[in-house]
């Protein structure tokens, strides 16, 4: 189970709402209506407390739809992230002779540097890949792709 979502979760989101709806629906109904009359002043005050009672049924509901969610996501960092597919990079000769003749920005030369350096590994040769955010790295004699483009680099088998 490595999906994000948590029908469960979801659930409880959409009953936060509905509770907080139907709490100012009702504190507006005894707030609003005649038939309350002789309850006075104290009709308003029923009133609020019906909103505040359904505002804070609500939010206990997104706190347990929030805590189910963060533990879905600690569940699914126990998994191992399986690749559907490693990206295959189609060989265009006009496409890789531009990306050659750019070169690799210096930014994203040290992000892969100091990425192989935490894992103790040394980096010999850096080269684009003709994915954008992709690159060739050959790393203590073997070439792997890896992708800069999310929140940490990524590493993907190298097919020639």
């Amino acid at each position: 189970m490595t999906s994000r979502e948590n029908k469960v979760a979801t659930i409880l989101f959409i009953v936060g709402v509905l509770s907080i709806a139907v709490g100012i629906i009702s504190g507006l109904y005894y707030w609003s209506q005649a038939d309350f009359a002789e309850l006075g002043i104290s009709r308003a005050r029923v009133g609020w407390g019906m909103v505040i009672n359904g505002a804070v049924a609500g939010i206990v509901f997104f706190g347990f739809a929030e805590i189910i969610k963060l533990l879905q996501g600690i569940f699914n960092q126990g998994e191992p992230h399986i690749p559907k597919a490693a990206p295959t990079v189609a060989e265009e000769p006009a496409l890789a002779a531009a990306n050659k003749a750019k070169g690799v920005p210096e930014s994203e030369k040290e992000q892969i540097q100091k990425f192989y350096e935490a894992q103790g590994r040394t980096v010999e040769k850096i080269e684009l890949a003709e994915k954008e955010d992709f690159f060739v790295v050959t790393v203590d004699g073997q070439k792997e792709l890896i992708e800069l483009g999310g929140f940490k680099p990524v590493i993907y088998p190298y097919e020639t």
